[in-house]
């Protein structure tokens, strides 16, 4: 048999390109490993003030947010509080020296898009000997399992002085145009000094009709809101709940639809800020007065937000219609004409985007085929095609209340170019807060004549 005689140089090149293709072979059989998203966790503590010594204790919420993180807590170091105030943590949390841990709270669950929402609710009070105007940090980290850990801060001060807080947080489905509620109306002194008389200014949106009381004084401002000024006589002590007994009488109107706030803001009357601004506010007739009464044993810790409170109605379902107004354009070939389209508010609902947040009165207008927009009204945006082309449509926007019995209308400035085509349109740009009881109306033609 002949040999073949191979060159050194060839032999080490041929085990260099069968190792690389072996490496490669193996690399592609190897399972793939695959990567793990290690989730977030995210959370916050507002900046807090604190009674002088004396003062009933402050709830605050530390708040945590996790989604798909393994193991979330937080680490709250109080070494920086030393001095200025103490902190109490639950019992589900581990203390440590100066720092304190707190898994994601018992019980809290995810919503529906697996995110997971817990408060880690912290009792402060101020420290024996703090003195007024004292200030500390309170730096706390966010960690969960592969994430870097995250440390933000938060400043606790002691005030002396009187401290009012709303305790009203409620939330109430179901509401329907008929109703009357009683709206709580509840107060503590959290401070660790009395209060000699106080002042509740409330705001009730369009459509939420208050009762009289004859030391309070009425107005209405730019969006239709009653707007309520009462001036309370009496001593508040610390620590004691005062409430209005069955609160504060509300029909709901016709005019209610949708979301609805009612907010209340109470401050002692001594150092009350100015009164609200363009309000023209008067007094009504009424046989009775309004007062907060004592209730209960004093509160420690007191838990609340602030100075201002709020009853939430939701989704109330009041009647109305929105109609379309079309137009025709008549003119000649070259002629430039002004043509005036809109909607109507026929109520008795009023659309009001003041708490919810959307577009209370909103139309979108097509102009007939043979007409060229030359101008548009201020309020008024064009739309493109897909393309990112020329204009096809404008849509105007008008404030954020829309009143039975109102036009909100435009007008443009159109160039006739000719022949008469397909007609155009105004329509109802926005549903809200819900499809109107007679959406037959909601779109009208706009023709070239």
């Amino acid at each position: 048999m002949d040999s073949v005689r191979v060159p050194r140089g060839g032999i080490l090149r041929a085990l260099t390109v069968l190792a690389v293709v072996t490496a490669g072979a193996g690399a592609a059989a190897a399972p793939a490993v695959a990567r793990t998203d290690p989730g977030q966790i995210n959370g916050w503590f507002n900046d807090l003030t604190v009674g002088a010594p004396g003062a009933p204790g402050r709830t605050a919420p530390l708040s945590l947010t996790s989604t798909g993180a393994t193991d979330p807590r937080v680490t709250v170091d109080v070494t920086g509080l030393t001095g200025v105030v103490t902190a109490s943590f639950p019992d589900w949390c581990v203390a440590e020296g100066t720092s304190v841990t707190c898994p994601m709270p018992p019980g809290a669950t995810p919503d529906e898009y697996g995110t997971v929402n817990g408060i880690v609710p912290v009792v402060f009070r101020a420290a024996p000997g703090a003195v007024d105007g004292a200030t500390g940090t309170l730096d706390y980290t966010l960690r969960a399992e592969g994430l870097e850990p995250r440390t933000q801060q938060a400043t606790i001060s002691v005030r002396s002085g009187p401290d009012l807080v709303d305790l009203v947080d409620e939330y109430v489905p179901g509401t329907e145009v008929g109703d009357v509620r009683d709206v709580p109306v509840v107060v503590v002194n959290a401070g660790d000094q009395p209060v000699e008389d106080l002042r509740v200014t409330f705001r009730f949106p369009v459509g939420l009709l208050p009762a009289s009381y004859r030391n309070c004084r009425y107005g209405t401002d730019t969006v239709l809101a009653t707007v309520v000024v009462c001036t309370l006589r009496g001593t508040f002590a610390p620590g004691i709940r005062h409430e209005l007994r069955h609160g504060f009488t509300t029909t709901v109107g016709p005019a209610a639809l949708g979301d609805k706030r009612i907010s209340q803001f109470v401050e002692p009357r001594a150092t009350a800020g100015p009164l609200p601004g363009n309000v023209r506010l008067t007094r009504r007739e009424a046989d009775r007065a309004l007062r907060l009464r004592p209730v209960g044993e004093p509160l420690d810790p007191v838990t609340g937000n602030g100075a201002g409170g709020g009853t939430y109605l939701r989704d109330i379902r009041g009647a109305f219609d929105i109609v379309a107004e079309g137009a025709t354009v008549t003119g000649a070939v070259g002629d430039t004409v002004r043509v005036t389209v809109g909607i109507r508010n026929d109520g008795p609902g009023v659309p009001d985007d003041t708490v919810s947040g959307g577009h209370a009165g909103a139309f979108i207008f097509t102009p007939p085929a043979g007409v060229t927009v030359l101008a548009r009204p201020t309020g008024c945006g064009p739309t493109g095609d897909d393309e990112g082309g020329a204009p096809t449509a404008w849509v105007c926007y008008q404030g954020t209340v829309f009143p039975a019995g109102q036009s909100f209308t435009a007008p443009f400035d159109l160039r006739i170019d000719g022949p008469a085509g397909a007609p155009g349109e105004v329509r109802v740009y926005c549903e809200y807060p819900r499809p109107d009881d007679n959406p037959a109306n909601n779109a009208a033609p706009v023709t070239l004549g």
